[in-house]
């Protein structure tokens, strides 16, 4: 086996089922059904911010290989919204990797699939949707601290009052929410601030200009 180290920066996500362990072999099979189909979409609707095809590496757990930080921030939100109401932990990983002769992400290793794994495993004991490891600490921390704040509101959000905080990302506007609803656009917006989930898509928009401006410790003694 030939093993090639591709020095170049890479972005490793693992997603795993929170609490899949719990689950009857009905459930199991059904939410793996749908995570599947989640995947096929994300293969197909964010192939150009892909190094390699998003791939279900163990009954309840995928892994992608992501050009950027950004992309992969993007990437595991639209899988949040794909998969609800199935909740999964998302660990982030920035760095090399070994290419093993393989093309796809179970094929390869290397520290972005290991900061990628300690970053899943963070977590899960945090209890945090998602967290990221690079070769900065620093830099994790304050956006692990993000994650961890934004995951804290979220959690207090009803199913009605998530599909409204998508709803709006979507739209744009209070009044086409509205129209929507057949409420007004002033109902939208007071549930909304009441929620605190202007301030979450504050942050998040924010995550995203961060993330788009990341560059290792490694990258920056070059």
């Amino acid at each position: 086996m030939v093993i090639i180290l591709d020095q170049q920066e890479y972005v490793v996500v693992i997603g795993d089922i929170s609490g899949s362990k719990q689950l009857n072999g009905s459930d199991r099979y059904q939410t793996q059904l749908f995570m599947k189909s989640a995947i096929v979409q994300l293969n197909e609707e964010y192939r150009s911010a892909m190094e390699a095809p998003t791939t279900i590496t163990k009954g309840d757990e995928f892994q992608a290989l992501i050009d950027s930080p950004v992309n992969a921030y993007k990437i595991v939100r639209a899988m949040q919204k794909m998969v609800f109401p199935t909740i999964f932990r998302y660990g982030i990983g920035i760095g090399s990797i070994f290419r093993m002769g393989g093309v796809l992400p179970i094929e390869m290793d290397g520290p972005a699939f290991h900061r990628a794994n300690q970053a899943l495993a963070q977590a899960k004991k945090n209890k945090s949707g998602i967290c990221l490891i690079s070769d900065n600490p620093s830099f994790d921390a304050l956006i692990n601290t993000i994650f961890l704040l934004i995951s804290a509101i979220k959690a207090k959000w009803n199913e009605r009052q998530i599909l409204l905080y998508w709803d709006y990302l979507e739209a744009g506007t209070y009044r086409k929410v509205a129209e929507k609803r057949n409420v007004t656009p002033q109902a939208i917006g007071d549930m909304l601030k009441n929620i605190r989930a202007t301030e979450v898509m504050e942050a998040e928009k924010n995550l995203e200009t961060v993330l788009s401006q990341f560059r290792s410790e490694t990258a920056r003694q070059i």
